[in-house]
Order: structure tokens, then sequence, then C-alpha cells
């Protein structure tokens, strides 16, 4: 995203910043070192129903505001504070951000507003809505606070989910990751000892939301998995599993209330990933949260939960955040926009989902069913692999080396709404880390669907089987022998192999194991007839040493739709148990003739030879 706060028209004051004032010298002298502090508390309570807008232009500085927000629990608490300016399009064009000071027994105990707070409503004393917390100063902990107008959240009670609108929410985005504070501000701030110099100068960032990731057992699996679902502006955290139960049917009841606890998920279930901040505002069956986007798409189809928080988390080096569990969904998120979320309460509103089911045993030790839910499609190939890791690491309970026999069938719709499906199994050997070899491959072929450029496509449910073994089992390619004049010799690689074209040409391999018995296997590779004064390769290699596309073919080419052609191609791609003998020759337009040849070991094989080929004519 790109940072406004470097932008030239900064620098030359075209960027304005206004302070609204009442005019009278009570307004102006009510900002004062201690009129930056805490206020009395509101007169009214807030219509927790829909609240009206109060206009950004009536704002005065050093006015009274209050809000709510969840610390600990699910019950909103109040905190008190006062406006001290107003930032013309301080968050995008046409988009102003309100400046407060906040303060209540828990901001002041961590030092300052938290990850999480996005989204707490911020109210006059007469009760109307000013807006929603949204923004903080970049560095560190602070009781400053940016405040996305209430007006302007609002608005999307009423937008239409269109790309056209996602693309303008996504280029006004791109302007708004980082604020400028004006340099009147600054001086205020500075003086007023609510910020230190340095932290003014980095200017307001969004709050980061924090994300909590289930079932990852360690940071280096938590950071793989925050770091393939590529979310900015994000606090990772391992968390608890969000309910695959039923929707919920009472939203308020589950504490979708304004100040409450609201939860943005991609999924739910075993491997649960969602980002929790606040509710805004309940309109009766519709929901206003965050006061910013979480992914930037425009229209949404992210999940919406409860979250009960367990705690505020300190950071000496950064901002606090919350850490809170989130429960079953109570509906869907159907706008992600620059203004913040909309969401809709009710089991017809939760998105539809790719459902991940998985089944992993160990041999001798223990077994598990395991259940993920995706509503955003983009992430089914990302969410799918960590589900099966998240399931293997639980029964397997140790990285460590094993071995595995892991399959799928991931079955979809196409674009026409024709049911597809495919199968695919393999074995797996690491003698570091077996749960995670098995996840490369899930995560390869959906990923390869998916973006298929034939067609849309849409995964329904994908099953995942493993039983894992806590013995490493592999074979290693050790030698390999070719057929000539009646003999097996040794194939060399130093020099280059010719053979005929229309041949056969036999191949012979040794495997050997510190495990398992030796084994020798017979290819036969047959030559094609036009590959005559053709120059190449020939690779015959393991399985697992393989590193192909998934277009491995035995044979002719299929003769079926591309789309077709891929889910046949991704079903047969070659096993790591397979020892493989490639040959790919050169034609003069650059193209390859491609022949191979394939036969099954017992166990993953590791390891090849690859020699220079020249091709003779046929006799």
């Amino acid at each position: 995203m790109t940072a406004v706060g470097a932008s030239p028209l900064l620098r030359s004051g075209l960027f304005r910043y206004r302070m609204r004032a009442a005019g009278t010298a009570v307004a102006i002298t009510a900002l004062t070192v201690a009129g930056l502090g805490a206020v009395a508390p509101a007169s009214s309570a807030p219509d927790q129903s829909c609240p009206t807008a109060y206009p950004v232009g009536q704002l005065a500085r050093g006015q009274a505001v209050h809000g709510l927000t969840v610390s600990q629990g699910t019950t909103p608490e109040a905190f008190t504070g006062q406006v001290i300016g107003v930032i013309d399009d301080g968050i995008a064009l046409d988009l102003d951000m309100i400046m407060v000071r906040l303060s209540s027994a828990e901001i002041d105990r961590v030092g300052g507003i938290w990850a999480g707070m996005s989204g707490s409503p911020v109210y006059a004393a007469d009760g109307r809505l000013i807006g929603a917390v949204a923004y903080g100063l970049a560095f560190g902990a602070s009781p400053v606070a940016g405040v996305t107008p209430a007006a302007d959240m609002q608005e999307l009670l009423s937008v239409a989910a269109t790309d056209d609108q996602a693309r303008s929410t996504l280029r006004a985005a791109g302007q708004a990751d980082d604020v400028d504070i004006p340099r009147t501000i600054e001086r205020r701030l500075v003086s007023s000892g609510a910020a230190r110099p340095a932290e003014v100068e980095g200017g307001m960032s969004r709050l980061p939301l924090p994300l909590g990731i289930s079932g990852m057992v360690g940071k280096d699996r938590l950071n793989r998995a925050a770091k393939a679902l590529d979310l900015d502006d994000v606090k990772v955290f391992r968390a608890g599993a969000a309910s695959a139960d039923a929707p919920t049917t009472d939203a308020t009841a589950a504490g979708i209330v304004a100040g409450g606890n609201l939860a943005a998920s991609l999924s739910y279930g075993d491997l649960s990933a969602m980002a929790v901040g606040t509710v805004t505002a309940v309109c009766g069956d519709e929901v206003l949260a965050f006061g910013h986007p979480m992914s930037f798409t425009g229209p949404s189809t992210l999940t919406m939960h409860p979250a009960d928080a367990v705690f505020i988390q300190e950071e000496s080096l950064g901002a606090p955040f919350k850490v809170a569990n989130p429960g079953a969904p109570v509906g869907g998120i159907e706008q992600d926009r620059l203004a913040g979320l909309l969401g809709t309460t009710g089991q017809a509103a939760v998105p539809d989902t790719t459902d991940v089911v998985s089944q992993v045993a160990v041999v001798g030790g223990k077994s598990r069913h395991g259940e993920t839910h995706i509503s955003v499609p983009a992430a089914v190939p990302d969410i799918a692999a960590f589900h099966l890791l998240a399931n293997q690491d639980r029964v397997f309970d140790g990285i460590t080396g094993g071995s595995s026999e892991v399959s799928w069938t991931v079955s979809g719709t196409r674009a026409d709404g024709s049911p597809f499906s495919y199968s695919r199994s393999d074995r797996y050997a690491d003698r570091f880390d077996a749960s995670f070899a098995p996840t490369f491959d899930l995560f390869d072929q959906l990923w390869q669907l998916q973006n298929n450029g034939v067609e849309e496509i849409r995964f329904t449910t994908i099953d995942e089987r493993s039983l894992m073994s806590r013995d490493f089992t592999a074979f290693t390619l050790a030698k390999v022998q070719i057929r000539a004049g009646g003999r097996w010799r040794p194939l060399r690689t130093d020099r280059v192999l010719t053979l005929r074209a229309g041949s056969i040409q036999r191949f012979r391999v040794t495997l050997t194991s510190a495990q398992l018995a030796n084994q020798k296997l017979r290819l036969d590779l047959r030559v094609p007839r036009n590959a005559a004064r053709k120059f190449g390769f020939l690779e015959i290699l393991g399985g697992n040493s393989f590193f192909g596309e998934g277009g491995f073919e035995e044979g002719p080419a299929p003769t079926a739709t591309d789309f077709d052609k891929l889910l046949r191609r991704l079903e047969r791609a070659p096993r790591n148990d397979d020892v493989l003998a490639n040959l790919n020759l050169f034609r003069r337009n650059g193209s390859l003739i491609k022949q191979s040849v394939r036969k099954p070991a017992a166990a993953v094989v590791d390891g090849g030879v690859t020699v220079e080929v020249r091709v003779r004519r046929a006799r």
C-alpha cells in the first residue's frame, strides 16, 4: 500500500487540516494540557438499535465523547474522551478522519488503545454516533485514536455488491494506509503529553486486526500459515478454534451488540482464521463494524462470529492487542469496504462454504476426525493444506520424522453447474517433519485447479485421509543399468547415450534402503519414431525427486476438454513411490518430444541420474 505520509501534496500543505471549533473562548480554552485528559461521562446513553450519525462539521475541539468496547468477556465497557480535531480527507478522498483522545481503566493500564478496538463506537453527549475507532499512532501504544465518521459507515447499508465498487474501494484503500498529522496538531499532541515527537512524526495508521489462527502448534507453523493467507495490518496469534456447529440463531444474545466483539473469518472449525474487532452499530439484522477494511475485497464472503475476549495483551515494542475466542457463526459479512464491514445476521446470511473433512490416524496410536469450513474461495488451497497439517500434528504429537500414506478426494462444480470430482493418493517420508511433507502436494493441486485458466470452478468438499507411521521408510536410487549387446551394463552419465528411433530401450534400477530389503525394477522405454536426429536428455529418478509439472503423461495425451485433461493429469501425476524414466528431446522450434514410463516401488524413492541423449534413425 502507498503511504500518503511522504506525499508532496502533504509537504506543500495542499492536504488540508481543519480544526472545527465552536468559536467561543470556552471552546478554545478547553483544549489545554489538562483538557486532553478524561472527561465526565456522557449525559445520555446511545441508541443501541441504530444511532443517528453526528455531523462531522458540528464537532468542536475539546468536545466530550464517550464510547463502548470490550476488554474482557463479552460485555461492552465505557470509555470517555475528547475531540482533538478533524483531518480533511484524512482517510481517503471525501473521507475525513476524526482525532480523539480516549481514556478508561483498561486503556490507561495498557498505555493506549489496542488492536481489536477497531469499530468501537464513539458517541456524542446526546447519544448520536460520531464514528468508530479505527486508527492509531503508527508507533507504540497511545490514547490517541483516529475515528471513521459514522455517516460514511452508514452509507454501507445501501451499497450494492458489484465488482466495479470493489475495484473502486481497492483504489481508494491504496491511499489510506498511513495519514500524516498536520504540524499544528503535532505540536498540540506533544505539548499535552499525549504522544512523543517520534510517535506523531510517524502519523496515523490502521489499527492492526488481531488475527487468530487455530491448530498451529508452534511459532514457525503459525507464521507460515499467516504468510500464506497474505493479510495486511494484522497481529497474528494462536487462537482457539471457532465451533463448526450450526449458526447461532440469536445474534444479540451471542454478543453482537454495539461495542461488542465481532470476528470476521476466512474459515472456521479446526483451522479457524479470523480477525477480531468491534461492532459499531446494529441496524435491524445489519451490522456495521471495524471502521476500516479487513481484506479490501468490496463484496465479501467472510463469515461473522461473536467472540469472548480473554484479555488485552500489553506490548513493549508495539500496540497492545486483544486475545479472544470466537464462537459459532451468526451471519455473514457482505461488504469489506474502506469505511468498514457490513454484515447481516441470521442463518440464511452465512456464506456457502467449502467443507474440508479429514480422518487422520497413527499406526498403533491416536486417530482424529477433523472439520473446517472455508467461506473465502481464494483461501481454499492454503487453508485445506493447513487443515491437514493441523490434524496430523495433533495425532502425531511431535514435529519429527516418519512416513505416511495420504489421499484426498476433491469435489466441486464447474462453470456450467455440472459437478466434478477426482481422487489422489501418495506416499510420503521425511526425516525431520512428517506432518508437513504432504501439504505441499495438496496445496499445489488445489491451486492448479483453482487457477486453471479455462473456466471458473467452485470447490464444495475436500475429503482428506492420512495414515501416519513413526518409522521412516524410503528407498534411494542407487544404480541404473542399460540393456545393450544382450547384457546389462552400467548407464554412463559422462557420455552421450545413443538411442534408435522406434526402438524399446530397457533399463534396470536398483533401489536400496536401510529399513527395507533392496528392490530391483525394470523400465522399458519406447523411443518415439519421430525422434530421429533429435537431441535431448534422459532422466531416471525416484518420484520424490521429481519436480516437474502435474502434466506427466504415459502414452498419448487424452482427448478431452482442457479442464478434464487437467483433472486426469493431477490424478495420474507421478507418485513419490514411483521410479520414472523421462525422455525429453528438442525439436528445432524449441518444442519438446516427451516419452515417459514408470513403475511403482514399495516405498518413497529419492535420487536419480540424468544423461544426454541423441537419437539415430530407425533401421
